[in-house]
């Protein structure tokens, strides 16, 4: 065999592992695309439902050291997506929606002393907290106590972003199993209607297996 006999043997191998490269990636593109796809129409009818019944969330959400906001009741909800092309295809690239719980029970919180009073503030905002404060001044002018007045409303949050490169889906939620932000990477080939109702029991505050899939350091940027 001369060099260039080899030079052509080299350059089949070459063409071989790129079609084998690029159906692995069309492949995991086409996954992807099918799962965001179930998970937006699977979303978008459980809304839809919920928007009906109305039900009241079990989720007690803790604010440490303030007080617990706990038998919120569905308000609303909204869902939308975004696309992008690929190989001069539209895609599903992100899934964004909202579920809104309230009561009619406002938490209300006293502190006596300003330091004590500042942490509250703090906490509620870094919440995303809606509240107003009222505060008692002593004859001499001085604050002497402060009263907080939370209005109880949580927003669980969720964006849903598609991983084509990695055949996956990456899922930052807040509010959802907590007060704060969590990160979930769900492989494209576990989306199921079994899965889908798992992340469904955790939207509405119910005991799910979705947790497993949450990520400890979080999805890269």
């Amino acid at each position: 065999m001369g060099l260039l006999d080899d030079l052509k043997k080299q350059a089949e191998m070459v063409k071989t592992q790129q079609l084998s490269q690029d159906s692995l990636r069309d492949d995991a593109i086409k996954l992807v695309e099918d799962k965001m796809k179930q998970t937006f129409h699977y979303l978008n009818d459980l809304l839809k439902q919920l928007a009906v019944i109305k039900p009241t969330n079990p989720m007690v959400y803790s604010v440490p050291g303030v007080g617990d906001l706990s038998s919120l009741q569905f308000f609303e909800s909204f869902i939308d997506f975004r696309r992008k092309r690929i190989n001069d295809k539209d895609h599903f690239d992100v899934v964004t929606f909202y579920l809104k719980w309230s009561s009619g029970e406002n938490l209300v919180v006293e502190r006596d002393m300003p330091v004590t009073a500042q942490k509250v503030r703090d906490l509620l905002y870094s919440y995303n907290l809606k509240f107003t404060e009222e505060e008692t001044k002593n004859e001499r002018g001085m604050v002497a106590k402060t009263k907080f007045t939370v209005q109880p409303a949580i927003v669980t949050d969720v964006t849903i972003k598609a991983d084509h490169e990695q055949g996956r889906l990456l899922i930052t939620a807040k509010n959802l199993l907590r007060l704060g932000r969590d990160d979930f990477v769900v492989p494209a080939g576990e989306i199921n209607d079994a899965m889908l109702e798992e992340f469904a029991k955790s939207l509405i505050g119910q005991a799910s297996g979705f947790r497993k899939f949450r990520s400890v350091s979080g999805p890269p940027r």
